[in-house]
């Protein structure tokens, strides 16, 4: 064990430090559902860490880039399934500049940090480390093209009581708390006693890093999350069609429709359906706009006045002028539509096409077959439900950007519905990660989640992220279910929406602070 821990804090093979990155960003990825191996969280952050140890910036560049790139291309493997491996590769390899620079910044920063003397050494080197990489995801979340939220670390420890700190910190918190406390235990790790340091010293150089570690996952485990201060409640039915309504998929003229009523008219028949307030469809559940075409207005008012009787809110696109709208409609008996909302977050490359010009030069095969752009859209995710408190809509990806969920509950919303198509990514992971991301909101906001998809996985979540019912995939299948409704704002969305942008700040701080005082000892030395 010695020899070992003296090679890897001493060695600074390339190829050998290439290798242990690698295996920290498959480490990172294999926490993340559904390979659900929560403890590789700390596996990859200490890989990682060991990697760049007595490295300079340009070496922990590389062997950043090398280390997000393996995280990225197992986590969204799932992408090969949409347009092949060609855009999966490209978005990896802009994650994985991403992450390179920050694990180059975290180089940099621990290097000087290890160099002078300042009090709790370890502790602040991990505090700074936490927001580098905290900072990582912010940017990477954010740009470009408004980024990509999906692969953030806080959203692995969905299946474990640790998921229970994202009701206090946010999604975003539980990824700094994560990483400090994997740096603190790996800084610990690389920085021994001297042989011969006798038991008592050591238990004693171990004491603050395992107390802090036992803190964290203690309070985790043991406090339970506080229960909603209302018993009011909502009885939802849910949808699943088992429609192929993929971008490029090429269905009969309102065969999708037709599916989702059929589930639908299925269930209320069966009276299992009894007592609903509300019915939610998925994104794209109609393929035939009802707002601007008579004859899918005419099934869902038939539908809804004669057999549901109750508002449902389905998936549609329209055109409003000249622009086109993926939006979720409500459709209230003897009324007809009387909300929408249009997504506020168009996929890039999926629902529109950034300087297409640019694109189309480069891969005209492929950028031609997205021939639309979907407008972004205004209006508010919030449906006022008759005699009930109002809920928020969000479609797929937009289950990741933690904006819109802040807006909704800040709007009023007591429940959440994520309407989603996940048609395009066949049975590879992507429903059972979106659908994880789904049960994290539930912790985050508090609020009941309903989570329907036109394949699966589609389910409802508690305000504690347990399942309370699931479909299976790729099935024609409906959830009724009274979810409970909720006010009272969780911490996470009090102060949550500080911490990513705080941490990127701080992280940038640390690195500059860093990067000036190695150029000020090195110009010590050689002067």
């Amino acid at each position: 064990m010695h020899k070992f821990r003296l090679w890897l804090i001493e060695s600074k093979n390339f190829w050998g430090k290439s290798l242990l990155a690698v295996l920290a960003g498959l480490a990172l990825a294999s926490s993340f559902p559904a390979y659900n191996f929560g403890l590789g969280v700390f596996f990859g952050i200490f890989l990682l860490l060991t990697s760049i140890k007595n490295l300079g910036f340009f070496k922990s560049l590389w062997l950043g880039f090398f280390a997000g790139f393996a995280f990225y291309g197992l986590v969204l493997i799932w992408l090969t399934t949409y347009l092949g491996p060609i855009p999966w590769f490209a978005l990896c390899l802009v994650e994985g500049l991403f992450f390179a620079i920050a694990v180059a910044m975290i180089s940099i920063t621990w290097r000087f940090l290890e160099k002078i003397n300042i009090p709790a050494k370890k502790v602040i080197t991990s505090f700074a480390i936490g927001a580098i990489y905290l900072g990582r995801e912010y940017v990477a979340g954010h740009f470009p093209f408004g980024g990509l939220a999906w692969a953030r670390l806080g959203l692995s420890q969905v299946d474990n009581f640790m998921a229970k700190w994202a009701w206090a910190v946010d999604i975003s918190g539980l990824t700094w708390l994560l990483v400090f406390i994997s740096a603190y235990l790996t800084l610990t790790f690389l920085t021994p006693l001297p042989q011969g340091s006798g038991l008592v010293k050591r238990l004693r150089y171990w004491l603050p890093v395992l107390t802090t570690t036992g803190l964290v996952l203690a309070l985790a485990f043991f406090v339970e999350l506080p229960k909603p201060d209302n018993t009011k409640t909502l009885r939802v039915a849910a949808v699943q069609g088992n429609a192929n309504a993929g971008l490029f998929a090429v269905n009969p003229p309102g065969s999708i429709l037709d599916k989702h009523l059929t589930v639908a008219k299925k269930l209320v028949a069966s009276g299992k359906a009894e007592g609903v307030e509300l019915m939610v469809w998925p994104e794209n559940s109609s393929d035939l706009d009802p707002v601007t075409m008579v004859d899918p207005s005419l099934k869902i008012s038939e539908f809804v006045n004669e057999e549901l009787k109750a508002p449902l809110l389905f998936g549609n696109k329209t055109y409003r002028g000249s622009k086109f709208f993926n939006e979720v409609d409500l459709w209230e008996p003897n009324r007809g539509l009387v909300d929408w909302y249009d997504k506020k977050r168009p996929v890039p490359f999926g629902e529109y096409v950034p300087y297409r010009s640019f694109f189309m030069a480069l891969a005209p095969d492929m950028i031609g077959l997205i021939g639309w752009d979907m407008a972004p859209g205004e209006r508010d995710g919030i449906f006022k439900i008759k005699g009930k408190a109002p809920i928020g809509s969000l479609i797929c990806f937009e289950a990741t950007i933690d904006e819109l969920h802040y807006d909704l509950v800040d709007q009023g919303a007591q429940a959440l519905m994520i309407q989603t198509n996940s048609s395009d990514f066949g049975r590879s992971i992507q429903g059972v990660q979106l659908a994880a991301i789904s049960r994290m909101r539930a912790i985050e906001t508090g609020r009941t989640v309903v989570a329907i998809s036109t394949v699966g996985l589609s389910g409802i979540y508690s305000p504690d992220g347990q399942v309370l019912q699931e479909l299976p995939t790729f099935t024609p299948a409906a959830m009724v279910q009274d979810i409970t409704l909720r006010s009272d704002k969780t911490p996470a969305m009090i102060f949550g929406r500080y911490i990513e942008p705080t941490a990127t700040l701080l992280g940038v701080i640390f690195f500059l602070i860093a990067l000036l005082g190695s150029l000020k000892i090195r110009r010590k030395r050689t002067s």
